[in-house]
This record gives structure tokens, sequence and C-alpha cells, in this order.
């Protein structure tokens, strides 16, 4: 199990000193400055470039993700999603971007709001789904009408270097940076000031990124993890909760920020339910650990690093492992593994996964679920309800907090753009995908247009002021010219009046 050194996080500090970035950031800046950003031309131009990139380069793409991440060609398909992203914002951008009207408080004039750019952004992607990642994020970006500096993630190598050739060769080099590296490149660019910054990884990075901001008050968009729990209810039906709940955890190898970590079973159900996931593991990869680790659809962990990690997990638990518990740190191999009934203070159920682990703890019920959420991880990124009764899923809702929901799903949610795609507590902060991510790196500017022609004069009179002036405008504004008597008795004096004049109605009919 490889660990960072002393040695390696001084020698990271020693280089990250030695590097700068102040021009390159600066000069997209000056090239935000000159408005060349604000015209939706030029973000238009810049999202069909994106599509080109994706649709020129598809293969090459794929061919790179699978250097880094094994596993079949369809697991390509998930990072061409930015693509998708783009046409939406294309059809959108208009709408988006007009201006706001609101309601005016006067009865001449005009109040508006503005969908004004942010300036720079700094977009710090991760090595899982780096295609994906890095140009979901990066189209509202654009679309907001902001410049934009880079960092992918140094983990997938292959992907890194691919995006580095492509980003520069597609985009306006100008307003469009990429920056390539380690911990030292990224701890150099968290130096600089920037007007907003999008982080997808884990809460320690994301605590590191969040304190660089803080020296400058620049806004955070936080996409972290958490352990996100999945409940199967004795209501469920349980062949399609076993292999919608397959799907999730095995994509990627688990290794997704919002893929199924653990999961909670009714105790109705709950041996039909662990015998039927073992054995569609085993139809799906193999009977044995050696057919799984053979089978070319089964994707690779990302380094040896993280494989001793996930490897320590399962070897420190607790709980019965009922399937699966091999690994191999030369070939980058995690078996799927199944644990049954872990204790809550294993580290398996304390730490986020990040891998083909997924322990299974029986319940009695909702109310015992959702206590067991609320103390393993109660702000997780995603939270994964399989059930028919529909009163399960409102208290499952009611009696806890997360990020996103599926119901009789998995990780689904994160395709529809029209819901926003974000943390809440310690899972993150912001929310981006469709009209949510323009929304977040756009500022929403107030425009108030006070009326010339009937008005000349300002609100207030000049000095001096009397005291009957603030009396005359707190009944205006607050208190009003009557006291809650003499409003009631106005009131029903309307109502005697109305019914009055519908009496003389009726009898000059009659």
């Amino acid at each position: 199990f490889y660990n960072v050194t002393v040695s390696e996080k001084a020698h990271d500090l020693r280089t990250a000193e030695a590097l700068s970035y102040n021009d390159l950031v600066e000069g997209v800046r000056k090239v935000f400055k000159s408005g060349k950003t604000k015209h939706l031309q030029w973000r238009r131009e810049q999202l069909l470039a994106l599509q080109r990139l994706h649709t020129e380069n598809h293969e090459r793409i794929v061919e790179a993700l699978r250097k880094d991440h094994g596993g079949p060609k369809i697991r390509g398909l998930f990072e061409l999603s930015g693509h998708i992203a783009a046409q939406e914002a294309l059809d959108a951008l208009d709408t988006w971007t007009a201006p706001e009207v609101v309601k005016h408080n006067a009865m001449t004039g005009k109040s508006y709001i503005r969908k004004e750019p942010k300036g720079v952004v700094l977009l710090i992607s991760p090595w899982n789904f780096p295609f994906n990642l890095t140009f979901e994020g990066l189209v509202p970006i654009i679309a907001a009408g902001n410049c934009a500096v880079i960092k992918p993630s140094e983990v997938s190598t292959h992907s890194g270097a691919l995006m580095a050739e492509l980003i520069p060769k597609y985009f306006d080099n100008d307003a469009i940076k990429v920056v390539t590296g380690g911990v030292p490149e990224t701890t150099a660019l968290l130096r600089e000031k920037y007007d907003h910054i999008l982080y997808t990884g884990n809460g320690a990075v994301g605590r590191i990124v969040m304190a660089a901001a803080a020296r400058h008050l620049t806004p955070v968009t936080l996409e972290l993890g958490g352990k996100s729990p999945t409940y199967v209810d004795k209501s469920a039906k349980v062949d399609t909760a076993v292999a919608r709940i397959v799907l999730a955890k095995t994509l990627n190898a688990g290794q997704i920020c919002i893929a199924p970590d653990y999961i909670l079973v009714h105790s109705d159900v709950a041996s039909e339910f662990k015998s039927k996931l073992v054995a569609e593991l085993k139809k799906q990869y193999g009977e044995t650990s050696q057919e799984r680790k053979d089978c070319k659809d089964w994707p690779n962990i990302i380094n040896a690093r993280h494989v001793g990690r996930i490897y320590n997990l399962v070897d420190e638990t607790t709980g019965k492992v009922i399937m699966g518990g091999e690994a191999d740190q030369h070939t980058h191999f995690v078996d799927p593994t199944v644990i049954d009934e872990p204790s809550m203070n294993d580290s398996v159920m304390r730490e986020e996964i990040f891998g083909p682990v997924l322990p299974i703890m029986t319940v009695n019920g909702v109310e015992d679920a959702i206590e067991r959420v609320n103390n393993i991880c109660d702000h997780p990124l995603a939270l994964y309800i399989y059930a028919e009764d529909q009163a399960t899923i409102d208290a499952f809702l009611n009696g806890t907090t997360s990020g996103g929901v599926c119901v009789n799903s998995c990780i689904e949610h994160i395709s529809n753009n029209n819901l926003p795609f974000g943390g809440v507590g310690e899972s993150g902060m912001g929310a981006y995908h469709g009209k949510a991510g323009f929304d977040e790196f756009t500022h929403r500017r107030s425009v108030l247009v006070k009326d010339t022609f009937f008005s000349k004069g300002a609100l207030l009179p000049g000095p001096p002021y009397s005291d009957s002036l603030y009396d005359l405008a707190y009944k205006l504004q607050i208190g009003g010219f009557l006291t809650d008597s003499q409003r009631k008795l106005f009131k029903l004096a309307g109502v005697g009046a109305a019914a009055l004049i519908g009496f003389r109605l009726i009898k000059s009919r009659l």
C-alpha cells in the first residue's frame, strides 16, 4: 500500500513555490476585460468548437480512456456527454442570457436583472471521468461568457495528455487555457486570483481549494463525495433493484462519486436480495475471481495506490466477504466484492469506498434505515431508494438530506440536465448542469431605471426634516393610516354597502 511520504510532500511544496501562473491568469483576465467573451457569437463559436472536439476525436478519447481505466468501449460513451450539454446550451442561450424583468416598486420606471459573466474561472477536474467532468463543467462556464483556466487530473495520464493537446487546438487559446501537471502545478494555480473556482474531487482537497479561494473571497463550486446510501425496502421489486444497483456499482469499477456506497436492505427481503445480487455479479463478470480478472469488460482501478487503499478496507472488515475480496496491485485489479453485515465501526462503513466493494446491512424497516444513514454520513452526494410504497419513499425523503435522490434507480439523476447536480454540506456546495450551471457562473446584476419625466426630484425633499415626515412615511410604508379596529369597521361597512347595493339592484329588476 503506497503512501505519499513526507519528503515527497516537501518536494511538491518546493516545486510549487518556484512556479508562477500570474502572467497566464492576468493574460486571460485582460482578454475578459476586453469584453470579447461577452458576445453571444463568441460563446456559440466556443460551444460549437467543443462539439467538434468530440465528434472529430471520439475514437482517440475512448482510446485514451481505456488506457487509463480499461473496460469495454461502451464505457467511453459516458465521456462524450459534453457534446450533448453544449447542444442544450446552444439551443437555450438566447433565453438564458436575456434580461429578466422583475416587478418594479413604482408606477413609472423599470427593474430588471442582467445576466453577466463572472470573469476568469479555474476548473479543476478529476481522473475518474476525465473528459466528462472537464467538458461538462466547461460548457456552462463558456455559455455564461467567462474565460477559463483548466487543470485536468494528472492521475489519468493518457486522458490528461490528450486534453492538453486538443484544448488549445479547438478553443480560443487567449481566453481558454489548459495547465498540466500534478500537486505543485495545482498549488501554484490556487495562489492566483479567480472570479470562481469549480473543483471536483475529494473533501480533503476541497478544503484546500476553499482555503485558497478564501484569500481572495472567490466563490467556489465544490463537487465532492460522501457515502451515498441505497435503501431496498420490502415493497421494492427485488429483481429490478439488483439489476440497477449492479450496473451503477460496477460502472467504472465503482470509481464514481455518486456510486452506491453501501446497501441497507429490509429484513423481509434481505436473503433474496443478497443471493440475487451475488448471482447477477457472477453472471456478468465470471464465477471465479480469475474469470473476473480476465474479463475484458471489467474495468481497472486507476493505480496501485488506490488498489491498496480499497483492499485495506476489505481486509480490515469484521463482516463476512460473500463474494470477491481479491486484489492485484500490479494489474490494478480489485475483484467485485460483497461484504455481508460489516460493523458500523469498520473503515469500509466510515470512509468513502470509491471502488467495487459493496457492504450490505440488514435493517428492520425504514426508520432503522434512516437512522443508520444519518449516523454513517448525514450529507451524502446522492441517495437511492428502492420502494413501491409511497409512504416509505416520503418518509425517507423527509428524514434524510442529500445532494440528489433517485427513486428506483441509481446515478441516473445526473443524466437529466434539467436537474441541478451538486452536493450539500460536506458533499459539496453549488450546482451545475443545464440552466443551473449557467446560473452558477453568472453574475445576476440588478438594474433599476428611475423615471425623470413625471418625477424630477429626489426620493426625499432636502433638509431640514421634521419628525412629522417620519410619522407620515411610516404610515405610508408600514403602519398605515388606520388602526386595526378602524380597518375592521371599514371592512364591515364595505360589506354592508355592497349588500345594500346588491339588494337594491335585485329589487329594481323585480
